[in-house]
């Protein structure tokens, strides 16, 4: 009899430590702590149960109790996301089409023609190690920041595939006039990443998620 009890005990202590932990609105919860997102409170499912709010700055997101799933509410957004690794994603080739110069209207032909005038230069742009600079003080800026940037620094110095996708990353950002601030983010989305994987390929596959990045630039730049 004692030992069905204890079985019994074993199994509910088990699913305690599931729920806990494993749960994938736990995990959604962990992640988002990982990247910054506060949790501000709780909101009526109007299938039951309590959705988990969480903001940073002016935006905002919930949690459904149920799935695990994200919703971004502001900016409002139809779909869910899977995690919020692709909330991250979204925000960022949100922020960098927004950031793209509308196109200039055509000028009027001149009625007589004129010397050209000669152009203007602009500022210089950055160096590749200036830029990269400029990621790492950004890095340091955001919370937890010195530890992110120790991490970064770490892995480049440990890792030639994460060195080699971090550099990756910085030339295409450079090249498309891409915000540090916003490559810092791409390092903050891979440190997430790291949480929720297993194996000694994890820089690896941190490395992977930089290529990613540097791809969607790429591409937004092309658009």
């Amino acid at each position: 009899m004692m030992w069905m009890v204890g079985g019994a005990l074993v199994l509910l202590v088990a699913r305690f430590v599931w729920l806990a932990y494993f749960h994938r609105v736990n995990a959604m919860s962990r992640q988002a702590e990982l990247m910054h997102w506060i949790d501000i409170g709780r909101v009526s499912n109007a299938n039951g149960g309590k959705d988990i709010l969480l903001a940073r700055n002016e935006r905002g997101v919930k949690i459904d109790w149920r799935t695990g799933e994200v919703w971004l509410m502001n900016p409002k957004v139809a779909e869910p996301f899977a995690d919020f690794l692709a909330v991250e994603r979204w925000l960022t080739l949100r922020d960098m089409a927004a950031d793209k110069p509308a196109a200039a209207a055509p000028a009027p032909a001149p009625a007589a023609p004129e010397p050209e005038p000669v152009p203007d230069a602009g500022p210089a742009r950055d160096t590749l190690p200036a830029f990269q600079q400029k990621v790492d003080d950004c890095l340091a800026k955001a919370e937890g920041g010195q530890e992110m940037l120790e991490t970064k620094q770490a892995f480049e110095a440990g890792s030639a595939p994460y060195l080699d996708a971090s550099t990756a990353l910085s030339k295409a950002a450079l090249e498309l006039d891409v915000s540090p601030a916003l490559v810092a983010t791409f390092h903050i989305s891979a440190f997430a990443a790291l949480a929720e994987t297993t194996g000694a390929d994890k820089l690896e596959r941190a490395a992977a998620s930089l290529h990613a990045a540097a791809r969607q630039i790429r591409a937004a730049g092309a658009v």
